[in-house]
């Protein structure tokens, strides 16, 4: 069951029914329902998830291969695209003509690894933004990183882009006695 986050969720939807590119940034400590949010959010959505980890550049192709795949299933099993610029731009092409959802959770241990897929994201932003219908959600963990890499105005990605900060909520405590 998912319970709160209604501002953050109106933010995401209102992005999503724009119907136009959208780039959003959602970022927080560890086990703050960032994923979870995103898990809610995309559930009824066409919506490629794809989780990066902490390793290298070609395992984490390889897992973003695959979930391409998972998703649009044109594309032949075991295909696996040459670079992120190639599996990007192929994602770029699926949301052409329909609305679909790209999040990379966990984006700086995709970013550290491979360390020219900001400067590559941009650049597909600039070519098909005006001509595309994707939802791009980059997620991460790493505050540092995110305010660095990301959020900041030297970074690569510094364009236009919804900003969501996820901070651990607080809970009351039950007002019953056992």
């Amino acid at each position: 069951m998912f319970i709160g986050r209604e501002r953050e969720l109106d933010t995401l939807n209102r992005l999503y029914h724009s119907d136009k590119f959208e780039f959003a940034v959602i970022y927080g400590r560890r086990r703050v329902g960032k994923t979870a949010l995103i898990s809610e959010f995309t559930k009824d959505k066409d919506t490629i998830f794809f989780t990066g980890v902490e390793t290298n550049a070609k395992q984490n192709l390889d897992n973003f291969s695959r979930s391409i795949m998972e998703r649009h299933t044109e594309i032949a099993l075991n295909t696996f695209f040459a670079d992120f610029q190639a599996a990007l731009q192929h994602v770029f092409e699926l949301a052409k003509n329909k609305r679909i959802v790209l999040v990379m959770d966990e984006y700086p241990y995709v970013a550290r690894a491979s360390k020219s897929l900001a400067s590559t994201l941009q650049l597909l932003i600039d070519k098909n933004k005006d001509h595309s219908k994707l939802f791009l959600i980059l997620c991460g963990s790493s505050m540092s990183y995110m305010e660095d890499q990301v959020l900041a105005y030297k970074a690569p990605l510094y364009i236009s882009k919804t900003l969501i900060s996820i901070r651990p909520r607080r809970f009351l405590r039950s007002l019953s006695t056992y």
